[in-house]
């Protein structure tokens, strides 16, 4: 019986001895934050070491894949060592980040670990795992996206478009009666990973609505659905500006906003009551009209003539473009398309130069100016009042050659009277003639020649010292 129980204690101890037994269990959890890796891009990995016993210490080492290069972690290095907390803890999180260096599979995982559990001191039994994810270029990311930018259904709620849906027609028209102020616009993506832009509860005004309903594939592309939505008008105004056929706004709240400096009025088109701005200072009158494809824009009115208005608007000032002559420009300027918030406009641009010139009505005062517009700050600076004209504009260039000339013609006479008495009468008279005349060397001449008789010889000095004056006012 002694031999049999001495068998049994030994098969234990050598069970003991061969299979270690370990107080309890642990996990070191490793996670990442992405599925897909761009080339360049990084990605952070979670390492979570946890149990439901207390942990005493704990080590382990992190080892990445070659495609992946070590960046930064909330330890300071791969090898976390040792480490012993003071007081309970039953978990402990590290993030370590690494840059993707070459399409491929990136992978993570932990080895060497070790951890102890805190009351026993002994070792506990751990379980770990590793990740992968996918490193992709940016090309190889973006041939993998969806090009499909197709509906799979397209309706407006409680109306019958025409004709009937198909994802390959693009265009549908509908016909609404007089009052209608909106329609609900239903559609449905045949591939989710697209997106839409348009549908929805939309606003209408009278006459032609173009409603666009844009789908975008998950790979950029765009495929554009149309819906006219034509509501009847009461006694519709219809009109040709330049070729195109537009029809008048009649209803005030579908007019586009206006400077302040506009008042709203109401005037007679066509025997017909139309809603319209009016402003007394420009004595502008502005109504509204609508393209074919239903976009309302301001036009002035005037004795049955309509002219688009374009006006420019920067905090305090509102100008209205106008035409402008070209001979009003310094020299080095270039017409030239230029962009002032959604408006492209003609201005004039010297090389070089970052500020264009335009020329414009100032709505609220009335007065026509030289605008210079600064692009970089969005800017618009008066630069000269030009109401009367070229000639205003060049004012100072014009008095500034007529100034050298008269001084010329000054120094030339005073330098002659010296010459004898018979010259000082001319001279006398020639000083009194209206300072606006401009008179050439040539005519000078002439009427010197024509003075009172003297003599060859004195006319021959004389000659010489014209000659040399001629040289020095050229110089000049």
């Amino acid at each position: 019986m002694k031999k049999i129980s001495l068998f049994i204690v030994s098969m234990v101890l050598s069970f003991i001895c061969i299979n270690k037994i370990y107080a309890s269990n642990a996990t070191i959890n490793v996670t990442t934050n992405k599925s897909t890796v761009i080339v360049g891009d990084t990605v952070v990995i979670t390492v979570k070491v946890s149990s439901s016993s207390n942990l005493g210490s704990w080590n382990f080492d992190v080892v990445p894949s070659s495609n992946l290069t070590f960046v930064s972690s909330s330890f300071g290095g791969l090898f976390v060592a040792d480490q012993s907390p003071t007081t309970a803890t039953k978990s402990k999180t590290y993030t370590f980040t690494f840059r993707a260096k070459s399409s491929g599979t990136g992978t993570v995982k932990v080895s060497n670990s070790r951890v102890i559990d805190f009351d026993s001191e002994e070792n506990m039994k751990i379980s770990t795992n590793s990740v992968s994810f996918k490193i992709m270029t940016q090309s190889e990311l973006e041939a993998t996206y969806s090009k499909n930018n197709y509906l799979a259904n397209l309706e407006v709620e409680g109306y019958t478009l025409t004709p009937q849906f198909d994802k390959d027609v693009l265009e549908y028209n509908l016909d609404l009666e007089y009052g209608t102020e909106s329609i609900n616009i239903i559609a449905d993506l045949e591939d989710r990973r697209s997106s839409i832009d348009g549908d929805g509860q939309i606003t209408l005004s009278q006459g032609m609505n173009s409603i666009k309903v844009v789908v975008t594939a998950e790979n950029g592309s765009t495929r554009i659905y149309v819906i006219n939505a034509n509501v009847k008008e009461l006694d519709p105004i219809n009109i040709i500006v330049n070729g195109n056929n537009f029809s008048v706004v009649r209803e005030e709240q579908f007019l586009p906003s206006v400077n302040s400096a506009y008042q709203p009025t109401t005037i007679q088109i066509d025997d017909k009551d139309v809603p319209a701005y009016y402003n007394s200072v420009t004595d502008f009158t502005l109504v509204g009209l609508k393209d074919e494809v239903g976009n309302i824009q301001l036009y002035i009115y005037k004795d049955g003539i309509y002219t688009l208005y374009n006006e420019l608007n920067f905090n305090q000032l509102a100008v209205y473009l106008l035409d402008m002559d070209e001979s009003l420009l310094p020299n080095g300027y270039n017409k030239k398309d230029i962009i002032i918030g959604d408006k492209i406009i003609k201005g004039y641009v010297k090389d070089g130069y970052e500020f264009a010139i335009i020329y414009g009505l100032n709505i609220e005062t009335g007065e026509k100016h030289l605008y210079k517009y600064d692009a970089k700050e969005n800017t618009l600076q008066r630069v000269e009042n030009i109401d009367s004209g070229k000639e205003s504009l060049y004012f100072n260039i014009i008095l500034g050659s007529f100034g050298f000339t008269a001084v010329s013609y000054i120094i030339f006479i005073n330098l002659l009277s010296k010459k004898n008495k018979e010259q000082k009468n001319f001279l006398d008279k020639t000083t009194r003639l209206n300072i606006s005349q401009i008179v050439t060397n040539e005519d000078l001449s002439d009427k010197l020649y024509k003075a009172e008789a003297i003599s060859k010889k004195e006319q021959k000095k004389k000659q010489k010292e014209e000659k040399k004056l001629q040289k020095k006012l050229k110089k000049c």
